[in-house]
């Protein structure tokens, strides 16, 4: 089975044996860094701005032609060739992290081809009109992989923003820092069409692919291997085989959390990190003029490359069902009030009445 990959990396280069064909893909083509520009795929240092460097690669040779070319346009273009190339007798591995919609080299705006900037002229903010025309190019790529899979028919088996209002953002022990959205399609499902809120953690994906395939090599059985299977409560909506984590104790950063059934004990005393309700970027001044947002935003959907080519599959959304996977919290996070604080001492969280972390349990009888 082939295992290919295209797009970000970000996983380490200190030396040859952390980049993506020594560390298990066949083929890699994307960049190695965290960032980059999206049309010249060149990274610089946050530190001395005139200090830049090419980063674009397939495997460990530099790509030369693509400086020019749409980030989003090229990954989509190599994973349709790899499709299209493919021997559908066998499986596939197709990794694709997307650059989009992550900021720029020189964070914002978000690069994007005129042609998509110009489709929302009505949004006057050039931030989120630049973070709209990305968004848009990387739904007609979504919708592009997606239709050329079901077109070769290897898309029966195939799984594959913002996180407010949650608290917290990346590299915090917060919801907004944590937890992750995911859904699985597969005709191995027993049961379809629900929204699971089991506790899953990374270390379970190995065992419940394992699992899924009907494993017979005793793999599950050893020691060694972390994680839990989550099959039977994916496959069967049955009840949680998973009642704690530990998100991270490091003695370093001083960060420490845990979760045990709906409980999560906190404590983060870096100042570097806010633990506030960080809503979307212009959030506040939308630049919207348009006299009825609803409708527009459903027509905006229907002519979507992803819509467009679910409707054809007859796959077209259940929004009852979508509307369960929706985090629901109070109208108004708190203003970080002096009991909700975690930098100075230990929160105790209930996450199924409370996923948004506003009320510190400790102390509370």
């Amino acid at each position: 089975m082939p295992y290919m990959a295209t797009g970000k990396w970000h996983l380490g280069f200190m030396n040859r044996e952390y980049t993506p064909t020594y560390r298990g893909f066949d083929s890699h083509v994307g960049y190695w860094t965290n960032r980059q520009f999206y049309f010249n795929h060149t990274n610089c240092d946050p530190y001395d701005r005139a200090s830049c460097g090419y980063d674009f690669r397939h495997n460990m040779d530099v790509i030369t032609n693509a400086s020019g070319v749409y980030s989003t346009h090229y990954f989509t273009d190599r994973c349709l060739h790899i499709i299209d190339e493919h021997n559908t007798s066998e499986p596939l591995f197709l990794y694709m992290p997307h650059q989009a919609l992550h900021v720029s080299a020189n964070k914002f705006p978000v690069e994007a081809p005129q042609e998509y900037i110009d489709m929302f002229a009505y949004i006057e903010s050039d931030m989120r009109r630049g973070l709209a025309a990305a968004a848009y190019s990387m739904d007609e790529s979504i919708g592009a992989v997606v239709e050329r899979l079901h077109s070769r028919q290897m898309l029966e088996n195939t799984n594959g923003g913002s996180n407010w209002p949650l608290r917290g953002m990346k590299v915090e022990y917060f919801e907004g820092g944590i937890r992750v959205p995911a859904f699985i399609w597969s005709p191995l499902l027993n049961k379809s069409g629900y929204v699971s809120d089991a506790m899953i953690h990374v270390t379970d994906v190995l065992p419940t692919i394992l699992d899924a395939i009907d494993n017979n090599t005793g793999i599950l059985n050893e020691q060694n291997i972390y994680g839990k299977s989550q099959w039977s409560v994916l496959s069967n909506n049955e009840l949680p085989v998973r009642t704690e984590i530990i998100h991270n104790i490091d003695y370093l950063t001083n960060i420490s959390a845990i979760r045990w059934y709906d409980w999560k004990l906190i404590q983060d005393t870096s100042l570097e990190r806010s633990g506030l309700w960080v809503r979307p970027l212009g959030y506040q001044n939308m630049g919207l003029n348009r006299k009825s947002l609803q409708t527009l935003q459903s027509k905006d959907r229907v002519n979507s490359k992803s819509y467009q080519v679910l409707s054809q599959m007859n796959r077209r959304p259940d929004y009852e069902m979508l509307k369960e996977s929706v985090v629901e919290c109070e109208p108004h996070e708190p203003t970080h009030p002096a009991n909700n604080d975690c930098t100075t001492e230990l929160c105790l969280f209930n996450i199924r009445d409370d996923p948004c972390e506003y009320h510190n349990l400790i102390g509370v009888s």
